[in-house]
């Protein structure tokens, strides 16, 4: 299946600081990919470079049909942008905002009404579409920002951490919303949420120090996770030193924590027999608490933290 979206080894530079080291991502058309990375990693680099807002240092990029170099407007034309922080006129109406940006746009007067009630009900934001965006909810805000990203029809998304300030609910929502925009779009997510990328992502592209370092489908990462236990032994014996000196020898078991009585633990799933049998022999088990190793953990893991 040919991309949608296919970046390869963008670099970018500002003077002697480089921020990209050769970025790769791609997108498959119907994907909702998760974009992943801690600050400074050069998420917001690499998508001000897909937007068109910088160019790259050396890369390349295909966004629809469209090289990103030779034909720049066709890239833009393709994507709808929702930036972290999109400046919204605040004494217009929902319409008349959405309306104003198919201008800038670009999209004809005859297409222009059709785009913007397209928007409005994409966005489930038909409530309050004469409504001024000052009395605005931060939930419906976010809802309008999504509006202009989808003004062009554009095949592909970029969404820069949409639920940033949401409460619990509206996050809900956005979830629902998100999962309907996926029906029609192509969709990278950047966020630091990573329950909403479990939520709705397929597949997460993670950035560290400019770097890609995974491109994986969720279900490769829950395999990652399951593949190695937390376990907080406590012993019957009272004393902790006996197993400890045994655990010393296994390179396959790792001690988080010590204490009196308690090892916690960190080992291969399949390990998890030999450590219970180790645990007898060496003072006997008297409580065993078994952590399942989340997303998160497997996140510092691929970024070294």
């Amino acid at each position: 299946m040919v991309a949608i979206l296919d970046a390869q080894g963008l670099t970018k530079h500002y003077g002697p600081f480089q921020a990209l080291h050769g970025v790769s991502l791609s997108l498959e058309r119907g994907e909702v990919v998760g974009f992943l990375g801690p600050n400074g990693a050069g998420k917001s680099t690499t998508m001000k470079i897909l937007t068109g807002f910088i160019a790259p240092s050396g890369g390349s990029a295909t966004i629809a049909g469209h090289d990103l170099l030779a034909d720049p407007l066709g890239c833009r034309r393709s994507i709808g942008y929702l930036p972290e922080e999109l400046p919204l006129y605040l004494d217009m109406t929902v319409s008349g905002y959405l309306d104003h940006v198919a201008r800038l746009k670009g999209v004809n007067a005859t297409a222009r009404r059709k785009e913007v009630v397209d928007a409005i009900d994409a966005a489930w934001l038909g409530e309050n579409a004469n409504r001024h965006i000052r009395k605005l909810s931060k939930g419906n805000r976010q809802r309008v920002g999504v509006a202009q990203a989808l003004i062009g029809s554009p095949p592909i998304l970029i969404l820069d951490e949409p639920t940033s300030g949401l409460d619990p609910s509206q996050v809900a929502n956005f979830r629902d919303l998100l999962k309907r925009l996926s029906e029609r779009h192509t969709i990278l997510l950047s966020t630091h949420i990573l329950s909403e990328v479990e939520a709705s992502c397929s597949r997460v592209v993670v950035v560290h120090r400019g770097r890609t370092v995974a491109a994986e489908p969720i279900d490769a990462l829950r395999r990652r996770a399951a593949q190695v236990t937390r376990v907080a032994l406590r012993l019957r014996s009272g004393d902790a030193t006996w197993l400890r000196t045994a655990l010393a020898t296994h390179p396959w078991a790792n001690i988080l924590n010590s204490h009196v009585d308690t090892l916690t633990i960190e080992a291969d799933a399949e390990r998890r027999g030999d450590l219970v049998a180790l645990a007898e022999q060496h003072g006997g088990v008297r409580e065993l608490i078994e952590e399942r190793r989340s997303l998160e953990d497997v996140f510092r893991d691929l970024i070294g933290n």
